[in-house]
C-alpha cells in the first residue's frame, strides 16, 4: 500500500493548506464518492491530494471535517491539479457550500488537443505504459465503509499520483499545438458552479411530457426521495425511475388506484412510500387545479 498522511479534522486540513502555501506547491486532487449506489444520496468519501511528494488522504467520514477546513483548504492560494473537476466541483458545493480557486483541470487540456477519453486511457497515451485494469471495480466500491482496503487506498491515491507528469507533456502538446489561448480562456470558467437542474427533470426528457405528467413526476420522483433518505438506501431500491415516469403518465387521481398502481414495490418500503405517493398525489392534483384557474 502507498504511504500516505491522514487528515481527520479541519485544524489539520488548515494546517495542510497553510504548510503548501509556504512551500509554495501545487497539488493534485481527486475526490472518491458515494452517489446513490450503496445509501441515499450524493457524498464525499475521501479527497485524496498528492503535492508532488508526499500524499494526503482527507477522510470526510471522520465527522470532523466540514466547511471551516473545506473553505480555507479550497480557497487557498495553492493550485490544484484536476482531471475532470466538474462532478466533485458540484459535490463539494452541495453539501458543504464551498467552492475551489485556482484549479486547473487536465481534461481542458485533452480536449483542446482532440481526446475526450477516460483518465487512465489518457495517461497510457501520453505517458505510456498499460490500461489501468479493475477501474470499475474500484469504482464500485462501497467508499462509506472504514476502513477502506489496502486496494482501495492504492486504487485512490493513483489517480493523482501521475496527474503532475501528466500536466507537463499536456501543456508540451498544447503550446507545441498553438492551443495555450483557447485553454487559458476555458479554464476561467472551469471552477464555475453552474446552474443546476432540478433532480426529477433528469429522469426523462421532460419536454416529451405534458404539463400535468411534468406535475405529477416531480411529485412522485420527491415522494420517493423522501422514503429513500428515511431508510438511508439508494433511490432506485425504493421505486426505479421507469416506474416513476409511468405513474406520471397515468395521470391518477384516485388514491386507490394509486395504490394499486404501488402494490408491486418491496415490501419493506412499501407502507411508507404508498403514504408519500398519497400525499404528492394530493399535492398534484392541487397544484394542476390552480395552474387551470391561472390559466397556465
Amino acid at each position: 500500500m502507498m504511504e500516505y498522511t491522514a487528515i481527520y479534522t479541519d485544524e489539520d486540513l488548515i494546517l495542510l493548506a497553510e504548510s503548501l502555501e509556504k512551500r509554495g506547491k501545487s497539488i493534485a486532487v481527486d475526490f472518491e464518492e458515494e452517489c446513490n449506489l450503496h445509501v441515499y444520496g450524493e457524498h464525499i468519501s475521501i479527497i485524496q491530494v498528492f503535492d508532488g511528494e508526499r500524499f494526503y488522504i482527507i477522510d470526510m467520514l471522520s465527522g470532523k471535517v466540514g466547511k471551516k477546513g473545506l473553505e480555507r483548504f479550497f480557497s487557498s492560494s495553492i493550485e490544484k491539479i484536476w482531471f475532470e473537476c466538474h462532478s466533485d466541483l458540484r459535490i463539494l458545493y452541495n453539501k458543504y457550500a464551498v467552492k475551489a480557486e485556482h484549479v486547473y483541470d487536465l481534461r481542458v487540456l485533452a480536449k483542446a488537443l482532440g481526446n475526450i477519453h477516460s483518465l487512465s486511457d489518457i495517461k497510457s497515451q501520453f505517458l505510456g505504459g498499460k490500461i489501468e485494469q479493475g477501474k470499475k471495480k474500484n469504482q464500485m466500491q462501497n467508499w462509506m465503509k472504514r476502513p477502506l482496503t489496502d486496494s482501495m487506498i492504492d486504487y485512490a491515491l493513483s489517480d493523482v499520483k501521475d496527474l503532475f507528469a501528466l500536466r507537463v507533456r499536456l501543456d508540451e502538446l498544447v503550446d507545441e499545438k498553438k492551443k495555450r489561448k483557447q485553454v487559458e480562456d476555458a479554464m476561467k470558467s472551469i471552477a464555475r458552479i453552474k446552474e443546476q437542474m432540478p433532480s426529477w427533470m433528469k429522469i426523462c426528457n421532460t419536454r416529451m411530457l405534458s404539463r400535468n405528467e411534468k406535475i405529477y413526476l416531480k411529485n412522485f420522483f420527491y415522494a420517493r426521495e423522501s422514503v429513500a433518505a428515511r431508510f438511508n438506501t439508494p433511490a432506485v431500491n425504493v421505486l426505479e425511475k421507469k416506474e416513476i415516469i409511468r405513474l406520471a403518465k397515468k395521470e391518477i387521481k384516485d388514491e386507490i388506484i394509486l395504490e394499486a398502481e404501488l402494490s408491486s414495490a418491496p415490501q419493506r418500503y412499501r407502507k411508507f412510500l404508498i403514504v408519500e405517493e398519497k400525499k404528492a398525489l394530493r399535492k398534484s392534483l392541487a397544484e394542476i387545479e390552480r395552474c387551470q384557474q391561472e390559466g397556465k
